[in-house]
């Protein structure tokens, strides 16, 4: 299918299903008034969220205490004998025959 071919899908499924339920205007409008940029908005049954990314001040970290790191500076693995000897365990084959 060619994108022509699918806008013009879209429109004849669009017209059937406007004179099917009809047509209803936006419930969307516009406001002339600039809002805060934290603002919330929706009814109040809606679910709020900023629209800032800013951390409230309850969240933040103290500036006092030092981040914990994740992980070690460097990591040490296993060596491939201990590997080995511990995977033979676990298998049904012998890691070595008599």
């Amino acid at each position: 299918m060619t994108m022509d071919e699918v806008r013009e899908f879209e429109r004849t499924i669009q017209e059937a299903t406007n004179q099917k339920i009809g047509m209803f205007p936006p419930s969307i409008s516009i406001s002339e008034t600039p809002l805060s940029s934290c603002a919330l908005t929706g009814p109040a049954s809606a679910p709020s969220t900023p629209m800032c990314t800013d951390a409230p001040e309850s969240l933040s970290v103290p500036k006092d205490r030092l981040r914990k790191k994740s992980a070690p500076e460097t990591l040490t693995l296993p060596s491939p004998v201990s590997i080995y000897l511990t995977l033979g365990m676990f298998t049904h084959q012998k890691p070595w025959s008599i």
